[in-house]
């Protein structure tokens, strides 16, 4: 065992050690914070470094939430939802209410009808998924119209909009919430399911 001194000093004789063991302990400790990070850092936006344009404005540039271990290069994408200014506050309590119909929600903008339940026989032939078309548009907006929403609206995601830029966009309200997703293909492909506040004219997303 090591005694460390008031000063700081280890005692003669147990510098050396000292030293090493103090040096592996803070190694072991950046190591699992490292670890953490990594763990965590494959499901959240990336906030690029704030660039300076000719004007002298600083800008933030967002990247896309990365899914799994080979993400691909990188993709233009606007900001989440949740960073627009003008939403309305949302509660945790909220967000906890809808989780349960903001599936059943994405399962509507996503499959279109396909294996709604998980249950129905033609959930077993997987359908291949694809980059999401103006064709997927319109039967996301179709099969939105039928879930118990106040309103729904679909479109494939421009520049500065949530998410991936060509992703298909959706949002759908549910009293004083919206439910905004982004899904890179259809059927089923990876997304940033958002529960966010209305707009001040009441609406999920701006035209």
């Amino acid at each position: 065992m090591h005694v460390v001194r008031d000063d700081g000093e280890l005692p003669v004789g147990q510098g050396g050690s000292g030293r090493r063991w103090l040096a592996h302990t803070r190694l072991v400790l950046c190591g699992a914070v490292v670890a953490v990070v990594a763990a965590t850092a494959s499901v959240r936006w990336f906030v690029g470094e704030p660039e300076r344009p000719a004007g002298g404005k600083q800008s933030i540039g967002y990247g896309c939430p990365v899914f799994g271990l080979n993400p691909g290069p990188s993709q233009e994408c606007g900001p989440p939802a949740a960073l627009d200014p003008r939403r309305a506050p949302v509660t945790e309590g909220q967000r906890t209410a809808v989780r349960d119909r903001a599936r059943a929600i994405r399962l509507a903008a996503s499959h279109a009808g396909w294996c709604m339940t998980g249950t129905q026989p033609e959930c077993a032939r997987r359908r291949a998924s694809h980059e999401p078309t103006q064709h997927d548009v319109d039967a996301a907006r179709l099969w939105l119209s039928r879930t118990e929403t106040s309103a729904s609206t679909a479109r494939l995601a421009r520049p500065g909009d949530p998410g991936q830029v060509g992703a298909l966009l959706y949002a759908a309200r549910l009293g004083d919430v919206c439910v905004v997703d982004n899904l890179e293909q259809v059927p089923g492909g990876a997304g940033g399911e958002e529960i966010v506040g209305l707009l001040p004219d009441g609406t999920c997303l701006p035209d």
